[in-house]
């Protein structure tokens, strides 16, 4: 049915204008197929679910020409703004909010930028901040578990191991009978000099943390002969609260070694039991062993440094990763009224929020085709601007052909695929769109290297909003 009430007239306007544009003027006749009619209709006056009120102010195209770091400060300084102007209301009275970005990893800059501001979004990207960081914390402990002789990494170590301090403010002025004197504020007043009078768990964490990285020899603190017990040496000038927090961690260190012979799905579920408290961590950790396990199976000749390789590709978001959440049954923006959801613009279908922000619709992440575009898939140090990947595969293709009218011409997979990238991204602008019921606004950037420009969908788009507001103001003037 192309009747719909999600959203105001103007977005539906704007929606059906990219669609006659793509089909009917698109410079790149190959692709005028990405799109096709029936246009979407606003649903008739006996509806149940009556479209929201038109209102062309709403729609905002910013044609301001920022860096990808001022188009982050911007969307989050216009965040910050409209959901302060509601903070007083009723939750039931709040507006739904969501930031679509093109790629996963603009989603987790768009989610800092926010946090800076004090916002905390909800995040609808490839993995979480909590799975990212579970990730991060084994990678962490199996990058010392491959190299036991490494201080530094024993420190992290150490520092994952009490990440429950850090994570949870655990404040205690009671850790100890001593505490922070002469240290350096900065960080947590134990860096330098010595812990004296009342601390905190967080100065007892920095504290420690640093000893462990001014070790000389790890192995007189892990598996020490009588004479060489590096903790024992420490017992005289030390507080005896940083002796028995160390003495902790060794038992554990000295577990974890022992561990390694395990197969890795085991080692991981011994460390996240002496790392996690959480239902939700402990539950990733076991998600995180059986990819890790999978992994191992598939490439035998694979140690410790290669997997944790491979988690620290979750970690960083390089890799999509779905752990645990309330909404892994389904994503309710009605759940999340009054908070800003990021997500991509892939995982937006289906959905809609009152007020919609896309970000980075430039030539890069949007391209058409046209000779300044570059293409995510073609690498700048590869001959020609080939597409690797689609010319591996038609290689193939040839390889395995009986026909004799199948045969690899060098260059011609590269821009069918191109073409294809280009009708997929245009579809996907238009998702973007009509995710909005009240308001829209679009954003773009330069890149990374400066030279991107608008994406010629959002120029064309730009320049025929304009021109229908213009008339909207000329007539609302002549009916003045």
């Amino acid at each position: 049915m192309p009747e719909s009430g999600r959203s105001q007239p103007s977005v539906i306007a704007l929606a059906n204008h990219l669609i006659d544009w793509v089909m009917q003027a698109h410079p790149i006749p190959e692709v005028r197929t990405a799109l096709e009619t029936p246009h979407i209709e606003t649903v008739p006056e006996n509806d149940p679910q009556q479209n929201p009120p038109d209102n062309p102010e709403a729609v905002k195209f910013i044609s301001t020409k920022y860096t990808p770091e001022q188009e982050l400060e911007a969307v989050a300084k216009s965040i910050k703004g409209f959901v302060d102007s509601f903070a007083d209301s009723p939750i039931e009275e709040q507006p739904t909010i969501a930031v679509l970005v093109p790629r996963n990893q603009r989603g987790v800059e768009m989610v800092n930028a926010l946090r800076q501001r004090g916002i905390e979004p909800i995040e609808l990207i490839s993995s979480t901040s909590e799975t990212r960081a579970a990730a991060g914390a084994l990678s962490y402990l199996l990058s010392y578990l491959s190299e036991p002789g490494n201080a530094r990494k024993l420190s992290k170590a150490y520092e994952v191991w009490r990440r429950d301090w850090r994570e949870k403010g655990v404040e205690s002025s009671e850790v100890g009978n001593r505490g922070i004197g002469n240290g350096e504020a900065g960080n947590g007043g134990v860096e330098s000099g010595k812990l004296e009078g009342n601390y905190s768990t967080t100065q007892l964490l920095n504290y420690s943390a640093a000893l462990l990285r001014r070790m000389a020899n790890v192995e007189n603190f892990i598996a020490p002969q009588n004479a060489d017990d590096w903790l024992s040496g420490l017992s005289e000038t030390e507080p005896m609260q940083v002796i028995e927090e160390l003495t902790q961690f060794r038992v554990n260190v000295q577990r974890w070694l022992n561990a390694v012979t395990l197969p890795i799905d085991q080692l991981v579920l011994t460390l996240a039991q002496d790392v996690f408290s959480e239902v939700s961590d402990l539950a990733l950790a076991n998600k995180l062993a059986l990819v890790l396990r999978s992994a191992a199976d598939d490439h035998a000749d694979w140690r410790l440094p290669e997997l944790t390789a491979e988690l620290a590709v979750i970690a960083k978001n390089e890799r999509r990763f779905i752990g645990f959440s309330s909404d892994d049954s389904g994503f309710d923006p009605e759940r999340h009224r009054g908070r800003a959801v990021v997500t991509t613009m892939h995982k937006a279908k289906g959905m809609e929020w009152d007020r919609v922000y896309m970000m980075s619709v430039n030539n890069y992440d949007f391209p058409s085709n046209m000779p300044n575009d570059r293409f995510i898939s073609e690498k700048w140090f590869i001959r020609g601007g080939l597409d690797l990947a689609a010319e591996s595969l038609a290689q193939l293709t040839a390889l395995e052909s009986t026909s004799e009218y199948d045969w690899y011409e060098e260059g011609a997979a590269t821009m069918r695929s191109r073409l294809d990238y280009v009708k997929e991204r245009l579809r996907l602008l238009y998702v973007g769109i009509t995710r909005a019921k009240r308001d829209l606004i679009v954003t773009w950037n330069t890149g990374r290297q400066g030279d991107a420009t608008p994406s010629l969908a959002l120029s064309e788009l730009m320049g025929w909003w304009e021109g229908k507001i213009s008339l909207i103001i000329l007539h609302k003037n002549l009916k003045s």
